[in-house]
């Protein structure tokens, strides 16, 4: 979607919604382009093909169709048919709802279950140290349980909550 058919304002404001969207996404470790890029479907009133994509954000085809896959995933955008056209255009979907229950909850309780393996060894790994350590480093490691202790307590928190039927019902 060609910005220059807008009106100077809202063209503005439409860029920094894209750099926004990008932002945000970058900032939660998904990529700075995936965010761009469900901004601007999101903003566009049609559906848009990967050229047009590469063209407004002027990046790669291959990082706008690796983005693309990634958001197809999540169900944050869709592919779909324009007729006449044999190219692949996309539009976003708006119901945010359905976005982060088919999407993005799944994302997060995957990264959840890693954190939470990683979180089991270094358990082991600090019972391993305690039980073997000669004395010096008891202050030290009881620190290191403590705070253990404390992750693992928050770990089992969010669990709890990105598992829960009542956020299911709320999305």
């Amino acid at each position: 979607m060609p910005s220059r058919t807008l009106p100077e304002a809202f063209a503005e404001s439409r860029r920094a919604f894209i750099e926004a969207g990008g932002n945000t996404t970058q900032s939660l470790g998904m990529g700075r382009i995936i965010g761009q890029i469900y901004a601007l479907l999101y903003l566009s009133p049609r559906p848009i093909c990967l050229d047009e994509i590469v063209d407004e954000l002027g990046v790669s085809k291959a990082s706008v169709s690796t983005a693309v896959r990634q958001l197809a995933g999540w169900g944050a955008v869709k592919r779909v048919w324009v007729k006449g056209d044999r190219r692949d255009f996309y539009e976003a979907e708006t119901d945010f709802g359905a976005i982060m229950r088919n999407g993005v909850l799944d994302v997060i309780r995957k990264k959840l279950s890693t954190a939470g393996t990683q979180l089991a060894k270094i358990e082991e790994s600090l019972k391993a140290a305690q039980a073997s350590h000669n004395g010096e480093a008891n202050e030290e490691l009881a620190l290191l349980a403590a705070r253990l202790k404390r992750a693992k307590k928050f770990h089992d928190k969010l669990n709890s909550v990105l598992g829960s039927s009542l956020l299911e019902h709320l999305l």
